[in-house]
């Protein structure tokens, strides 16, 4: 349905004469008119012409800038704000009509404006200077046309509404968009998390532990100052930290038992499964799921593998999953033990403070424990779900 257009128009002038004036050209009264028409018709036996109605203005006055900036604000606050303002440029003692101009868009940066000016108190590239390049206000030099003021005044109404059903429009194309790239991003996510989980089907990695990753992922970047889509992607990345053990086989994989040497070196080459896998795409989501899969085990001192990266060295998206898989796997039941208590979780979390882990990121995550419990407790161990080997049992496999 088409919206009634927006006909308020705000006066800001010292000199009461210029409102009278300006409302005797903006202001129709259809009943004289239409006596004036019909009084002329009789006089010459003529029809009464019938004329499409001309539409007034509805016109409030403010004779200082301060006194225009309260009604723009109250305009606003009640949801009928002014289409164009037309400002005189000297209204002693207060504001100019530039200052006046400046201020009332700070509140409503939309209204149309005509400066009124019989002086040259501002030339245009002083009044850029301070109102910055806009297209929504123009010059009218006193003394005016008074069809000249008609003109102005209907054509920017016009293109005041104009405007704001352009806006209407953006903001409804961009909730479709939001609403269709929110749907894909769901899919997406949800086909990573399947994707990831049958490749770990052989191995005892749970759901749960997959989907607690990907979002204490989330947390912990966001607070760490990442901007909003890195974070999103670090969600749908994480998951796939694990993905190379799918090339691990199941004599090591499945083992009940703690691991041989040469065993454990063989599951340490499921960073470079993972890596290769993951390698040549060209989607954000995965290169970084690339650097997750294949640095997750680097140690801030040096002292992990498999390329024995030190430091900033080691990809921040792989220190933030390295940090986050650790604590999930020490807080949450297995068959060959219990979840740790919290006190002893935190004491070998800290524990690995600038060896292990990445001081920063380990004191940024220590300050969101109650959010990362609470994603826990969301998203907990289904019953049946198997569950990781008696090799991970210790904090220097993790």
């Amino acid at each position: 349905m088409e919206q009634q257009q927006n006909r308020r128009i705000l006066l800001v002038d010292d000199n009461e004469s210029i409102h009278a004036d300006f409302r005797k050209v903006l202001q129709t009264d259809s009943a004289l008119t239409a006596a004036v028409e019909s009084a002329a018709a009789s006089i010459f036996d003529e029809p009464v012409a019938r004329r499409a109605p001309v539409a007034g203005f509805e016109i409030d006055s403010a004779y200082q800038g301060e006194e225009a900036l309260a009604r723009v604000l109250k305009s606003v606050e009640r949801a009928r704000p002014y289409a164009l303002v037309f400002v005189d440029v000297r209204m002693p003692p207060g504001w100019n009509g530039v200052e006046t101009v400046r201020r009332i868009w700070q509140v409503d940066s939309h209204l149309q404006v005509v400066i009124c000016t019989a002086y040259s108190d501002y030339s245009w590239p002083e009044m850029i200077d301070e109102l910055g390049e806009s297209d929504s206000f123009v010059i009218l030099k006193k003394p005016f046309d008074n069809i000249e003021v008609r003109q102005l005044a209907s054509a920017l109404v016009v293109k005041w509404s104009l405007a704001q059903q352009a806006r209407r429009t953006m903001c409804d194309l961009q909730a479709v968009v939001r609403k269709q790239t929110r749907a894909v991003q769901s899919a997406h996510e949800e086909t990573i998390y399947r994707l990831v989980r049958a490749s770990l089907c052989r191995d005892a990695e749970t759901g749960a532990h997959i989907r607690r990753t990907g979002l204490c992922s989330e947390l912990l970047a966001a607070s760490a100052g990442w901007p909003a889509e890195r974070v999103d992607q670090i969600r749908l990345a994480a998951p796939m930290h694990d993905v190379g053990k799918i090339g691990i086989p199941d004599a090591i994989l499945r083992k009940p038992a703690a691991l041989t040497s040469d065993e454990y070196s063989t599951l340490r080459d499921h960073t470079i499964l993972g890596a290769r896998m993951l390698a040549g795409s060209t989607s954000p989501i995965l290169r970084m799921a690339q650097e997750i899969a294949q640095c997750h085990h680097e140690r801030w001192d040096g002292t992990g593998y498999p390329s024995g990266l030190a430091g900033e060295q080691i990809p921040e998206a792989a220190r933030i999953v390295a940090i986050v898989d650790v604590y999930d796997a020490i807080t949450h039941d297995r068959v060959y033990r219990k979840g740790l208590p919290e006190s002893e979780v935190q004491k070998l979390m800290l524990a690995g403070r600038g060896t292990q882990f990445d001081p920063r990121l380990l004191d940024v995550f220590m300050s969101l424990l109650p959010e990362m419990q609470a994603i826990a407790q969301s998203i907990p161990d289904e019953n049946g779900e198997e569950v990781l080997p008696e090799w991970c049992s210790t904090l220097s496999s993790l």
